[in-house]
């Protein structure tokens, strides 16, 4: 009865989000299987809602503010996924399922910040298992993944800052900065991202808010993401205590090298990007972890 409930929780949230029609709506994707592997950070998949504030009569600054809502699924699985051994398991299973709100303000022009929180749950009571596993029997025709030893059932709180720049370098071409930093029991980290956006378009906007750059046209992305992750719940379990029956040792320093195209034609937008991977704990004998993401974007009135 409780997955029943979690799980209409779940498809709830999404009719939410595809009701809202206004300002505009994400689906965004991360998966490995466009290169033929299911395993580590398997998948993704983010529905992204969010619109502009109108400004007060007494505001003269003009400078913009935005409201986001996020509901996101992470999925983390062993590269041998089958096996019930968990001496062959070189990551924790383990589902992260959570609702992300969050504002954001300009600075400036060609600067802005980002404050936030994200509310989650993690094992059994994210329905990843349920969610992987149906995928694979019904879409697949795959057997069910083992799924033992995942981590444990607990309720999550982060609270998140963000800060976003861009520079003109000239007609077609920007450099982008991200700085950001996430406190809470599921994760804790601090880092950056730095890239070059060349095109007439804009790939990711300014603080990755789709809303705030609809220029048509297209864009191509190289950047770098780095960062310091002196907790993760995925790898280690909790802070508090050992209840986690398998654990991994976290590698602090990370990185994603990333590869983007995105084009903008009137009211859709659709990214691109390619993702490596650093390795996320000792026991990962890959070194690079090879990922996609696609982001399917729509604006309304």
């Amino acid at each position: 009865m409780r997955k029943k409930f979690l799980l209409l929780l779940f498809l709830g949230g999404q009719l939410f989000l595809l009701q809202a029609q206004s300002r505009y709506f994400n689906l965004n994707v991360d998966n490995d299987l466009f290169f033929v592997t299911d395993y580590y950070y398997s998948s993704g998949i983010f529905l992204q809602y969010g619109h502009e504030n109108k400004p007060k009569e007494e505001d003269a600054s003009g400078l913009r503010a935005f409201r986001l809502w996020e509901l996101g699924q992470e999925i983390y699985t062993p590269s041998n996924r089958f096996s019930e051994d968990v001496r062959e398991y070189d990551y924790p299973y383990g589902g992260w399922t959570y609702l992300k709100y969050s504002r954001q303000k300009e600075i400036s022009t060609t600067k802005q910040y980002e404050l936030g929180l994200q509310v989650g749950v993690t094992g059994d009571w994210s329905i990843a298992r349920w969610m992987q596993n149906t995928y694979h029997t019904n879409v697949l025709n795959l057997p069910e993944v083992a799924w033992v030893d995942q981590v444990p059932e607990a309720f999550h709180l982060n609270v998140f800052g963000q800060y976003f720049s861009q520079k003109p370098l000239g007609k077609y071409l920007y450099l982008m900065q991200q700085l950001y930093t996430r406190l809470g029991t599921q994760l804790v980290d601090l880092g950056g991202r730095f890239g070059l956006n060349i095109g007439t378009g804009n790939y990711f906007g300014l603080g990755a808010n789709t809303l705030y750059n609809q220029s048509q046209g297209d864009a191509f992305f190289i950047g770098i993401n780095t960062r310091y992750v002196a907790h993760d719940y995925m790898l280690s379990g909790s802070i508090f205590n050992n209840s986690a029956p398998f654990t991994a040792q976290n590698i602090p320093f990370r990185y994603e090298v990333e590869l983007g195209f995105a084009l903008q034609k009137e009211r859709w937008k659709f990214h691109f990007m390619y993702k490596n991977r650093s390795r996320d704990n000792s026991l990962q004998p890959q070194e690079g972890h090879h990922l996609m993401n696609i982001t399917l974007s729509r604006f309304f009135d």
